[in-house]
């Protein structure tokens, strides 16, 4: 879990914390079990009825959205987002006063992974989304806004992720 403080945009923040309901690097998963799926939910807003069915399908979606932000280039990744997002939205619509809407297909868009693909989705149409990343350790993955200038940063937290890693490559030279 990153120390560092979450500077991603509101739009985006969604994505983050539902992403990162999972800290992967200390093995903890806040929707593993049903009373501490349904904590998390009503912590972040949403309505604790859940089933243990229904958490299993958060955590897929999650996996989805986390192996998506780690690799927009994976052509798997991508199917499988959009298989997400025509699970949860119908097709993009235009009002009348020229404003675009995403329409819930199903009840299940009032969930976490409804709102992260919503979000993701509008944020594609502003760029903004694409400063959204994993970490690049494998032990981590967890999810945050890039800020930095040069659009490059690698891990959620230098501090950790990135001084492990460096760590590592340098006995690998040594030894």
């Amino acid at each position: 879990m990153s120390t560092v403080q979450s500077v991603v945009p509101e739009e985006l923040r969604v994505v983050e914390e539902f992403c990162n309901s999972a800290t992967l690097l200390h093995g903890t998963d806040a929707l593993a079990t049903l009373r501490g799926g349904q904590e998390w939910m009503v912590q972040h807003g949403w309505n604790g009825d859940c089933t243990l069915e229904h958490l299993t399908s958060l955590r897929g979606a999650r996996e989805v959205i986390r192996a998506f932000l780690a690799d927009r280039s994976d052509a798997s990744a991508r199917s499988a987002l959009n298989r997400l997002a025509q699970e949860h939205w119908a097709s993009p619509h235009v009002d009348d006063d020229g404003r675009l809407s995403l329409t819930p297909s199903s009840a299940r868009t009032a969930s976490p992974a409804g709102a992260a693909v919503r979000a993701l989705l509008l944020s594609g149409l502003t760029g903004s989304g694409l400063r959204l990343r994993t970490c690049a350790s494998d032990t981590c993955r967890w999810v945050f806004f890039d800020s930095s200038r040069s659009r490059t940063r690698t891990w959620c937290d230098m501090n950790t992720c990135g001084a492990r890693s460096k760590m590592r490559q340098y006995r690998g030279r040594i030894a």
